[in-house]
């Protein structure tokens, strides 16, 4: 009996030894060498016109514009001519502006919202009719160009206008170019965008905030970049728009537009108020 026992234990041990040998040969299955991450929706967009930021087409996440407070920063990228709405740190809205020339230079800084008023007129710019109703300065300033006896100052029309500056800079409806400076120092905006942001916004609490170079916020692009060393930073990406020379086109992802997207196109050949009336701020 000790003989048959002491078989039946080595028997046990070899087969104990047998399957411990057997799970430590086996190997975990092989990870992905690269994760590849999924564009979202706002990578969607600016890598589907190669030719942003200078495009007329302007992105708006529905679900997170449905989100958006007075409370929710607004950027202006002078360099690339573009406004950004943030919500939750992602990119909600995206739109083409048109800023100061260089004889008036938009200001850069952060500024809060002073006033809002839905129809506005310009008390500094716009144009000088004579007594006979006949216009005899398009661009007229009021600091410097008088009016005539009999005469009128019309300023220029500015809806949905926010003022940023007790000097009279501000952001408002007016005729856009895409990449082009245009204004006396306003941001012009495309109306369908400025009527929205006209409904977020609110006095003294919503911040604009005016920078020569890309936000800092800004996002970086990582869905279709599998090497981290390959990654760049987005200040570096689309830090100033591209120049005269025919753009490189930027390679459509696979991966369908997410649903959150409506991307429409400013109103280029709709006029303006602006257009029938003095050149806006």
């Amino acid at each position: 009996m000790n003989i048959i026992a002491r078989t039946v234990r080595h028997l046990f041990c070899l087969l104990f030894v047998s399957i411990a040998v057997s799970c430590q040969q086996q190997t975990p299955p092989a990870l992905p060498a690269e994760a590849v991450v999924q564009p979202d929706a706002y990578e969607l967009f600016v890598r589907a016109h190669p030719r942003y930021p200078r495009t007329m087409e302007i992105y708006r996440n529905k679900e997170l514009m449905a989100k958006a407070t007075p409370y929710s920063p607004i950027y202006i990228c002078l360099s690339q001519q573009r406004g950004r709405l943030y919500v939750d740190d992602k990119v909600a809205a995206d739109w083409p502006v048109s800023t100061g020339t260089n004889n008036h230079a938009t200001p850069t800084g952060r500024f809060r919202v002073q006033e809002k008023k839905k129809t506005y007129n310009s008390r500094t710019w716009g144009r000088i009719y004579d007594a006979d109703g006949k216009c005899i300065n398009k661009d007229a300033d009021t600091r410097k160009d008088r009016v005539p006896e009999g005469g009128k100052f019309v300023g220029a029309s500015m809806p949905n206008w926010h003022r940023l500056t007790g000097s009279g800079i501000g952001m408002h409806t007016g005729k856009v170019r895409a990449g082009r400076t245009l204004s006396h120092g306003c941001i012009r905006t495309p109306s369908l965008m400025a009527s929205q942001l006209f409904e977020i916004t609110a006095t003294g609490k919503t911040r604009i905030t005016i920078t020569k170079e890309v936000e800092k916020c800004y996002p970086t692009f990582v869905g279709t970049i599998h090497n981290t060393a390959d990654r760049v930073p987005a200040e570096q990406q689309m830090a100033t728009p591209p120049s005269t020379d025919k753009p490189q086109p930027i390679a459509e992802p696979t991966t369908p537009k997410a649903p959150t997207q409506e991307a429409t196109v400013a109103e280029q050949n709709q006029p303006t108020p602006e257009e029938q009336a003095p050149p806006a701020a």
